[in-house]
């Protein structure tokens, strides 16, 4: 049995045809954030969050060159790390939230692509006055 995700779904009102360009952004840990920081911050065009992520593992990476305490500082640099990788997902939505995007709704699915799903399965259905097919 697969495990459910849990996806926000936002679109910018301002848009001529907003759901064609709605964004899902998955809710708890981000592993790719965990693990690539500063360039999955460049990635996503979080361009403060990225400098920021940047500085602060250059300073860590100086700091445990220059000191004999290694292991407190690994210490210190997984725990960035996890920062990172838990409000990875809150900085993209802080960002969706700047661009003028809003929250339309919150869907489930074993996948993105099943989430994608039932959010649009919804959207038509409430379109038409039909009622939605829900597995």
């Amino acid at each position: 049995m697969s495990r459910l995700h849990i996806y926000t779904v936002h679109i910018n009102p301002s848009l001529p045809h907003p759901y064609e360009d709605a964004k899902f952004v998955e809710e708890g840990f981000n592993w790719k954030a965990f693990i690539f920081t500063g360039l999955w911050a460049l990635y996503n065009r979080l361009w403060l969050a990225a400098i920021l992520m940047f500085i602060i593992n250059g300073s860590i990476l100086v700091l445990t060159m220059h000191h004999s305490n290694a292991m407190g500082l690994s210490l210190i640099e997984f725990s960035w790390h996890l920062i990172i990788g838990y409000s990875g997902n809150d900085l993209i939505r802080s960002k969706l939230k700047k661009l003028g995007f809003i929250i339309a709704d919150i869907v489930t699915g074993d996948s993105k692509l099943r989430a994608e799903q039932r959010f649009f399965d919804r959207y038509f259905a409430a379109r038409n006055n039909t009622p939605a097919f829900v597995s």
